[in-house]
């Protein structure tokens, strides 16, 4: 008789709150390379050109577009812990990001991410019409350079609206003048960044984040001081 060997299902539990789900029964060594799709590009980078953290690579082992975030070899604390999406102040910011956590912090340390779905559908009809005509421009020199977007963008896959703009990169609405730039930036902010909206993670060893770049903000908490904390990261690219 012929042992069989059952191998655990997938299952995608969803988390509850605003947003994500659970990846259970995932198995990196089970990947089928040969999948016959284009696939998104990797990349390092995070600002122009390259982390400016000074965070390590793991180009020696063959992979430069991971980065290595580990507070042990002298990683300078990113700003991070202020609502922001990644790079957008790039003219075709990333459409992802895989974050896996090696070495959590003992006490501290969450990631938040909000969902700009709801960010957008929880506005009053006439402030769509007004923003959907805007155009924000993300960037904060002398760390980037600069890059205008229009405040809100249809997802190419599911079709939804969501904002996008967000309080770490977002520095000013292109057609208007100061005062009006300003307070509305700093409203959408506000609405963007409802709890409600958000979800927390709380990182323990062998965890990994993938997240969508086009429909979230993210907020990584800095609570966990001196504390020892090492994870990668990969920036996702469309081709």
């Amino acid at each position: 008789m012929t042992d069989q060997v059952t191998k655990p299902r997938l299952k995608i539990v969803p988390l509850g709150g605003a947003l994500g789900a659970r990846v259970v029964g995932f198995n990196v060594e089970e990947l089928d390379d040969e999948l016959g799709v284009e696939r998104p590009r990797l990349a390092a980078t995070t600002e122009t050109g390259g982390d400016y953290r000074g965070a390590t690579t793991l180009a020696a082992e063959g992979f430069p577009e991971i980065l290595v975030l580990d507070t042990a070899k002298g990683l300078k604390k990113a700003s991070t812990n202020v609502w922001h999406t990644d790079v957008t102040f790039t003219e075709t910011p990333p459409i992802g990001s895989l974050f896996c956590m090696d070495i959590p912090a003992v006490n501290g340390g969450d990631t938040l991410w909000s969902n700009q779905y709801l960010a957008y559908d929880g506005l009053s009809e006439p402030i769509r019409t007004l923003i959907g005509g805007l155009t924000a421009v993300h960037g904060l020199p002398p760390i980037t350079g600069f890059a205008a977007h229009p405040m809100i963008k249809v997802h190419p896959v599911t079709n939804r609206t969501a904002l996008f703009v967000n309080r770490g990169w977002t520095r000013m609405v292109k057609e208007l003048v100061d005062p009006e730039s300003r307070h509305l930036l700093e409203m959408l902010f506000e609405r963007s960044e409802r709890a409600d909206y958000q979800i927390r993670w709380q990182w323990t060893a062998g965890d990994a984040a993938l997240w969508d770049n086009r429909c979230t903000m993210h907020y990584a908490v800095d609570d966990y001081g001196s504390q020892h904390r090492a994870a990668r990261r990969a920036t996702i690219y469309d081709n």
